[in-house]
């Protein structure tokens, strides 16, 4: 009887993980990483990374309303991950400064015959 009570506990202490793990990972990392990188403009330096974590906070979200916390949690991490990247990658973009310019524009006249 004691070892049937020990089991019960045990399936309804994992049954409970899912939402715990949502929040972690979701709530408090994914949205941490994306808020840094917003700090660090990666909205404008670095827009598909920045944009991809975005949209991964928000499937997550939407699975978690679900019940499908698996799922959330994988997409919870990526969107981690993406804002992460982002964040790097605006990082290197910012210190790099300002752009030159690159290249000249091409001439716009043409020589010898009409438009």
């Amino acid at each position: 009887m004691k070892r049937l009570l020990y089991l019960v506990a045990l399936v309804a202490l994992c049954w409970s993980c899912g939402p715990i793990d949502y929040l972690n990972t979701v709530t408090r990392k994914a949205t941490r990483a994306l808020a840094e990188a917003k700090t660090a403009d990666a909205e404008r330096l670095s827009p598909y990374e920045y944009w991809s974590a975005v949209e991964y906070i928000h499937m997550a979200r939407e699975k978690a309303a679900y019940a499908d916390y698996e799922i959330a949690i994988a997409y919870g991490e990526k969107a981690e991950k993406m804002a992460k990247e982002a964040r790097r990658i605006a990082a290197e973009k910012g210190q790099a400064g300002p752009a030159t310019g690159g290249e000249a524009p091409p001439d716009q006249t043409q020589k010898g015959g009409g438009q």
